[in-house]
């Protein structure tokens, strides 16, 4: 396997264990407000379960259909974020890195794969 997808597998399982066991600095960075214990848990579950599975998945299967799969989901994420800023006229610094953030795992992830 090529070093350039393990790295994106490698941040996704980070930004998944930051979900985890920091609820609350995530919500602030992606900029939601959970309301009380449900709401941290949906964060947990979201941005964290979630995305420790996905790159877990990467780092453990070391198939190239999984890294794809899992590049394409964060590539998806950026595009619907492009979209959220044209449609919902959202255009933010936090936004444009959210995107950077979001195509840059997903390419990182389908790098000399496709």
């Amino acid at each position: 396997m090529e070093l350039i997808p393990l790295l994106g597998a490698v941040c996704t399982l980070a930004l998944g264990v930051l979900g985890l066991v920091a609820p609350r600095k995530v919500a602030d960075l992606v900029g939601v407000a959970p309301e009380g214990v449900l709401g941290l848990s949906e964060i947990r579950a979201t941005y964290g379960g979630i995305f420790i599975g996905l790159g877990a998945a990467c780092l453990w299967f070391q198939q190239s259909g999984v890294y794809v799969a899992v590049g394409f989901a964060w590539l998806l994420a950026a595009v619907s974020r492009i979209v959220s800023i044209f449609l919902d006229r959202s255009f933010s610094s936090k936004n444009v890195g959210g995107v950077i953030v979001e195509a840059g795992i997903g390419l990182l992830l389908v790098a000399g794969l496709l």
